[in-house]
């Protein structure tokens, strides 16, 4: 396992870098200090690839401006698997993308917050991220209100690959996989896009958005529902699908031509094109809108 560890140094540092040179820690990596906001602690990291650093640079908007923030990238990689796991995962989102890789590439953003810089450091320490059979585990120190730790995750796995994902509290996201896919989120989005194979996805407090291509889905069908959000599909005009969609309370938009029988309700049943795998996306409460794509 590689870590990829960042530092946001002071204004006052970043002054000096500019009159006297680039400064480098003790382990010869190149420092730097950014300021957003005078009243909000900077994030501690070190230098990585631009898109670890604007990884890390997000968690500084999620936590309390009076705590310090320390933020690092771990990378993980496994071959042989089958199947994904992330199970359990705490305030923490993970996406999911499909390649052609045939190996387990895991990047895990471990972020802790404390009362002081060292603090928050040294409780990341003690965060552990594991990969082990397909199985991706975090544990650490017990949560209390003056220190914290998450865990987020962005995943590669092979295009046909079974994918089972749980969080609370986060959002997340599967691009481009087909196999056995079954997600639940109690508090966090869920976006689908161009997947296939079976599919369950849910939240609770979230919205969902389903994005397919082609002209028919390429599997047994899916299933995605949420409690309390908003809910979207977007869909090519000439798709084939049997598609169930609805909204119990929130407005109904279709952009797409469909053909009901009956009376007209916030419930649709109907055949797209020559049918085919059944699409059922449902809110409780929320807008519900069928889009092209």
């Amino acid at each position: 396992m590689s870590r990829t560890l960042f530092a946001l140094p002071t204004a006052a540092l970043l002054v000096s870098l500019f009159a006297s040179g680039p400064a480098t820690s003790a382990a010869g990596v190149a420092a730097f200090e950014q300021v957003r906001d005078p009243q909000r602690r900077p994030v501690t990291q070190a230098q990585s690839p631009a898109s670890d650093q604007d990884w890390c640079r997000e968690a500084e908007r999620n936590y309390d401006r009076d705590r310090a923030v320390f933020c690092e990238v771990r990378d993980l990689r496994e071959s042989g698997g089958s199947r994904l796991e992330v199970l359990g995962n705490a305030n923490g989102s993970i996406s999911v993308t499909g390649s052609s890789r045939r190996d387990i590439t895991v990047q895990a953003r471990v972020v802790a917050q404390a009362v002081t810089d060292s603090a928050a450091r040294s409780l990341a320490r003690d965060v552990s991220v594991s990969l082990d059979n397909g199985r991706v585990r975090s544990s650490g120190p017990e949560r209390e209100r003056n220190h914290s730790w998450s865990v987020s995750y962005r995943i590669e796995v092979p295009s046909s690959f079974d994918v089972n994902l749980e969080t609370s509290n986060g959002s997340l996201a599967v691009d481009g996989v087909k196999g056995r896919l079954d997600m639940e989120s109690s508090n966090g989005s869920v976006r689908l896009t161009d997947v296939g194979g079976r599919v369950n996805a849910r939240t609770s407090n979230g919205s969902v958005h389903v994005t397919l291509s082609g002209r028919s889905f390429d599997g047994d069908g899916m299933t995605v529902v949420t409690s309390n959000g908003s809910a979207r599909l977007d869909i090519p005009n000439d798709f084939n699908a049997h598609l169930i969609a609805g909204t119990s309370n929130g407005s109904l938009d279709l952009d797409i031509p469909v053909t009901v029988q009956g009376r007209i309700s916030k419930r649709i049943d109907t055949t797209l094109g020559t049918g085919g795998a059944t699409i059922e996306v449902r809110t409780s409460n929320g807008s519900l809108r069928i889009g092209r794509r």
